[in-house]
């Protein structure tokens, strides 16, 4: 089922998403060069890529907004 290499795949991905959205990135581009790493196939790797990045910048976007720092004019 799962094996080692995915939980430390999924621990770097969330590391990667960490530091790219304290400063208000989605963090594609170090999804996608992890997955390189660790030998994810490209079709699979574009979109995991985008889901990835979706989420974070949803999830940070909304954070920012809750803490005041949207000017939504």
């Amino acid at each position: 089922m799962f094996e080692t290499i995915d939980f430390i795949l999924a621990l770097c991905l969330m590391v990667g998403a960490v530091l790219f959205t304290s400063v208000g990135h989605g963090g594609a581009s170090a999804y996608i060069a992890l997955m390189a790493l660790f030998g994810v196939a490209a079709p699979v790797m574009r979109p995991t890529a985008l889901v990835l990045n979706i989420f974070a910048t949803v999830f940070t976007a909304f954070r920012f907004a809750r803490a005041g720092l949207f000017d939504w004019r």
